[in-house]
């Protein structure tokens, strides 16, 4: 008797295309949360955004080194690089050398 009534309330609800679309609907998440789907769409996506702003701040980080890399190239540069790393002198500076006392 139990049976019965229980089928005769679920073809009632099968009647209503509205309840048994909203009850598909929600079938269709819990399997696909229960299969890690959406999990794994949701890792994904965060990974995408994380990738492109990588790629962003190494296009940016490229960028400054050509410059530098220009910079580089020109005796100017060089030039003013060994003298201030290397304490290197030309020969129209003057230097000055003190004895320890």
């Amino acid at each position: 008797m139990a049976l019965r009534k229980w089928a005769v309330s679920f073809r009632n609800f099968l009647n209503h295309p509205r309840r048994v679309a909203v009850l598909c609907l929600m079938f269709i998440v819990v399997t696909l949360l229960l299969n890690g789907l959406l999990w794994k769409l949701w890792s994904l996506h965060r990974d995408y955004e994380r990738l492109t702003a990588d790629i962003k701040e190494a296009e940016v980080s490229i960028k400054k080194l050509s410059v530098q890399l220009k910079q580089a190239k020109e005796p100017s540069f060089i030039e003013r690089q060994a003298r201030d790393k290397l304490d290197l002198v030309t020969d129209s500076d003057l230097v000055f050398v003190f004895a320890d006392q």
